[in-house]
């Protein structure tokens, strides 16, 4: 399955989904709270999660469009990358410090993430289809 996929867009979907994904961790670890102990927190956490949402979305959409065929699966997978590249980064500096790692939550987002790049890539190949003219009409 994976030497089906066409790597350039894969790989343009992941960059694209990374645009939205990054800040958001930026914005998270420099304005997110530290101490888990109290139900206060900085509704900075929404838009975060927002901009992971459609940095996903747009990822899987940019690798949908890019693909030949199985554009679902393009999505997917750009957007699982973006979720693996920095998650992976984060286990090690967390193992390093001598934090914990949930492995629920990790498993979780691993699961969302590229159903979200699916989504994604629907909206993408149907916007790519209505652009094109072969789908309904854009206005």
């Amino acid at each position: 399955m994976l030497s089906a996929l066409d790597r350039s867009a894969v790989l343009r979907g992941f960059a694209v989904a990374l645009l939205g994904v990054v800040p958001a961790i930026v914005m998270l670890l420099t304005l997110g709270d530290d101490d888990n102990t109290t139900t206060d927190q900085s509704n900075w956490v929404y838009l975060a999660l927002v901009l992971i949402v459609l940095g996903y979305g747009a990822g899987g959409a940019a690798a949908a469009r890019r693909s030949g065929s199985s554009p679902f699966a393009h999505g997917a997978a750009a957007a699982f990358l973006a979720f693996a590249a920095p998650q992976l980064i984060g286990v090690i500096v967390n193992l390093a410090q001598g934090d914990g790692v949930t492995v629920v939550a990790l498993i979780f987002n691993g699961l969302l993430a590229p159903s979200i790049g699916v989504v994604g890539a629907g909206i993408g190949i149907r916007r790519g289809t209505m652009d094109d003219g072969g789908g309904e009409p854009a206005g």
